[in-house]
């Protein structure tokens, strides 16, 4: 009878749990729905060189394809969307949000298989445990689990973003998962699998080529040595390998010399040291390399540029700069790297400030758990040091939130997979009370996050609106232009997300990054009609610029529709 009843309310346990996941994956989703929702019409610079690497993909054009420096992973996606669905101009960027929401509940669900897998090593450790610890209940761990995870995703990373970071976050869910499992299960099947999945988080983002030997070398010594553990890593070694090469040796026969990728290198040239340009560079400072093809400077008061060819693409400069920065060098200095570090630590202390109810729930947990706890949290270290490896390797470069959001999520799980409390009433309270807070200021700042992000879409500050960009799109084709016309821009090019839903070419612009190019409107009226002559030998049509001075423009500007975009011809 007894044994009876202890199963009872294990089923009734767990049936209840599996209606407060239930309840959360819902809560999930309709958060990520509002979200993109928001963001529908939002573009970002990397989000347009991704879009034109995927229709390189799509229409066979290998060569524009093989990029050095935007990973291919992500464009495939967003390639295969806009082929199969053929969108109008003004529902590209919507169908753009739909893939990224797609994305989302893919690393909603590759979540929910890590913390499954978290949770059963919980079970399996305790299992026979006779000491008078005991970890969180399930139903915390689900509450606070699903609590970071929407934190992770919708303010870290944001799937309102055009970027590949979501889709190799979930990447990531499934190896911090498998890396659980495998510790104890050592299943050729899933080692095969581990080795597959770094080989595609390679090809959503190039650092994770560096990162994925790092995986493997945690896989080795997570858990216990033996012949059948070697062999299984070096099968998933063997499958990175193969999901890897084939890219790899396209890339580099692109480039003529080996590379899996120039994106960290030109990155740490540029952040780092020497310091180098990451659009236009021409050889300055000194000491960043000798420049083998750059975009060609037409005029340097004010700074006119030409990029029509070879590369292809909305913005060229932007569509591959490991071309036009090709022989930039990045070199080591000890003052600059510490610098970078010093921000590094003060951009994690920012993202962390955001969430101090989460870190004092952990903190009152870890001080009560006391040294089983400790002892607990270093057990878990695979997950930290697998968490680690990305937030240092970032460290040395740049830190943005949505580099970093996964690992976040593997090292915040893993001190809390280690958690072990006192047995008793008054534990089960305090685990109540303190998981009901901590999940209440989560879901706080994630909504405010979605608020802000709401505003931000509609107000008025330093770059056009959202919608302005169609506006201007469908007022330039009014204007005459044709899909596939060439243009300039005066400010800065990355910006004018109008050119891809238009199909223009911009290939030319007069450089001003500046909100409204006022550096261009400084500028004497015979400096500026010797940019307009430059610019219209460059075989642009129509120059185009953003919220120029209300009053004193040249002759011949018009404005497009009613946008904060001018246009003027530079051909008659």
């Amino acid at each position: 009878m007894m044994r009876a009843n202890v199963a009872a309310d294990s089923t009734s346990t767990t049936s209840r749990e599996a209606r407060t996941e239930r309840s959360l994956l819902i809560l999930c989703v309709a958060l990520g729905m509002v979200q993109v929702w928001i963001g529908r019409y939002a573009m970002i610079s990397d989000g347009i060189s991704y879009l034109d690497i995927g229709d390189a993909y799509f229409r066979g054009d290998w060569t524009a394809a093989v990029n050095g420096y935007w990973s291919p992973m992500y464009s495939w996606w967003l390639g295969l969307a806009l082929h199969i669905l053929k969108p109008s101009l003004r529902w590209e960027f919507i169908t753009v949000h739909f893939v990224n929401l797609i994305i989302y509940v893919v690393a909603l669900f590759s979540f929910r298989f890590f913390l499954h897998s978290v949770l059963r090593a919980i079970r399996k450790d305790e299992t026979g445990r006779a000491d008078d610890s005991v970890p969180l209940p399930e139903w915390v761990l689900l509450w606070l689990g699903y609590s970071i995870f929407l934190w992770a995703a919708l303010v870290l990373i944001d799937p309102g973003l055009v970027t590949p970071d979501l889709l190799v976050a979930g990447i990531v869910f499934l190896i911090g998962g498998y890396l659980v499992d495998l510790r104890v299960h050592q299943s050729y099947g899933k080692f095969a699998m581990f080795g597959v999945l770094c080989g595609a988080a390679y090809l959503g983002k190039a650092i994770m080529f560096p990162l994925g030997f790092g995986f493997l070398g945690i896989l080795l010594f997570s858990g216990k040595r033996s012949k059948r553990r070697v062999c299984g890593m070096l099968l998933a070694a063997l499958l990175f390998m193969v999901v890897s090469l084939p890219f790899i040796a396209a890339l580099s026969k692109e480039k003529g010399r080996l590379t899996f990728g120039d994106s960290g290198r030109l990155a740490y040239a540029s952040l780092v040291n020497p310091g180098s340009e990451q659009v236009h560079w021409q050889g300055e400072p000194t000491g960043s390399g000798i420049p083998l093809h750059t975009t060609r400077q037409l005029l340097e008061h004010p700074p006119v540029f030409e990029f029509g060819e070879p590369v292809g693409g909305t913005y060229p400069p932007w569509y591959d700069p490991s071309y036009w920065n090709d022989g930039m060098r990045g070199t080591f200095r000890v003052r600059s790297q510490i610098r970078v570090l010093i921000q590094s630590a003060r951009n994690y202390a920012e993202m962390l400030r955001g969430q101090l109810g989460l870190l004092a729930g952990m903190l009152i947990f870890i001080f009560w758990g006391g040294t089983p706890t400790r002892r607990a949290i270093v057990c878990n270290w695979p997950l930290i040091a697998a968490g680690g490896l990305s937030v240092g390797g970032y460290a040395l470069v740049l830190v943005r939130p949505r580099y970093v959001g996964a690992s976040a999520v593997l090292i915040l799980m893993a001190i809390l997979a280690g958690i072990r409390l006192p047995k008793g009433e008054e534990t089960l309270q305090l685990a109540k009370y303190v998981t009901a807070a901590v999940t209440a200021t989560i879901l706080f700042s994630v909504v405010a996050h979605l608020a802000e992000t709401a505003y931000a879409t509609v107000s008025v500050g330093g770059s056009p609106l959202q919608k302005e960009q169609i506006a201007t799109a469908v007022g330039l084709h009014n204007l005459g232009l044709r899909a596939g016309d060439d243009v300039a821009v005066i400010g800065d090019g990355t910006i004018n997300f109008w050119a891809r839903l238009g199909r223009f070419r911009i290939v030319a612009e007069v450089f001003s990054p500046d909100a409204g190019s006022r550096k261009f409107w400084s500028e004497s009226w015979e400096r500026r009609k010797l940019a307009y002559e430059w610019l219209g030998r460059s075989g642009a049509k129509v120059v185009v610029v953003w919220g120029p001075p209300e009053s004193g423009m040249d002759p011949g500007w018009k404005q497009i529709a009613n946008t904060s975009y001018y246009v003027r011809f530079l051909t008659k």
